[in-house]
């Protein structure tokens, strides 16, 4: 009888390469900001708070930046700022890989508020970045004032065109002054008060720059009694802490075409 016998071997791969401890970005944890919210004014505005992060070089190579960037409520960048590990500016213990950062933002032309974004970043000497942590802190103007609306510009009257196929364009705007700085306009509604007292839904107008906003439509045909005599416009300004301008009235007068 014949008896035949299968040997199986196991054939391991032996690599003595070394692995590259430059392929592991680091981790960064734990994100610390001293205040949720920085109350400050127009007049000298300032926006400052303590920020740090923990960071775990995760088996890579050493740390060479941790940044914190601040991005405003209009999504522009209002500053930039390096965070130590060295036991000063704000950082409790230099060498325990928490690093720390005195966000200062000074030089502001005009002060924005509300959510400013803190985003924050580490980067390792192999180019490789961490995670991305983001946080938020909130800007209050604690002197703020509401807007104030200078100088409306409408037409005393318009004549509806005299048949269907015709349009006339009509366009008004408004001016409209901040004490905080026209950065702080948020936007500019109006109602309308048809001749025959029915008030007509809020309609929002277009910043055109410099104080101004302006509304533009086409004014039709109309057979109808009510679309004739004098429409009331009430102008109402908001700023971006939700404060209210008084509002200011004018009014046009639409007239019938003349006949020929």
């Amino acid at each position: 009888m014949l008896i035949a016998a299968f040997v199986f071997y196991s054939c391991e791969k032996k690599n003595d390469a070394i692995i590259d401890p430059s392929i592991s970005a680091p981790i960064i944890t734990n994100q610390y900001q001293s205040k949720d919210t920085v109350f400050t004014t127009s007049a000298s505005p300032l926006i400052n708070l303590i920020a740090s992060v923990a960071v775990n070089i995760n088996g890579g190579t050493a740390i060479t930046n941790v940044v914190c960037s601040v991005i405003g409520p209009d999504g522009n960048t209002a500053g930039q700022f390096n965070m130590l590990d060295n036991g000063a500016g704000g950082d409790t213990n230099a060498g325990d890989s928490r690093y720390t950062a005195a966000i200062n933002i000074s030089s502001i032309q005009c002060l924005i508020v509300g959510n400013y974004g803190l985003e924050f970043v580490a980067e390792n000497s192999s180019s490789l970045f961490s995670n991305l942590i983001t946080s938020s802190v909130r800007v209050v103007n604690s002197a703020n004032v509401p807007p104030v609306i200078t100088a409306t510009n409408l037409p005393d009257s318009v004549v509806r065109p005299a048949v269907a196929t015709d349009s006339t364009l009509l366009t008004i705007s408004i001016d409209v002054n901040d004490p905080d700085g026209l950065c702080d306009l948020k936007e500019v509604i109006f109602v309308t008060t048809r001749p025959n007292g029915v008030l007509l839904p809020p309609i929002p107008m277009t910043y055109s720059g410099n104080g101004r906003f302006v509304f533009s439509n086409y004014v039709l045909f109309s057979s109808n009694p009510t679309s004739f005599g004098y429409f009331k416009y009430e102008f109402t300004a908001r700023d971006n802490s939700n404060l209210f301008s008084v509002p200011v009235t004018d009014s046009i007068k639409f007239v019938r075409p003349i006949n020929p």
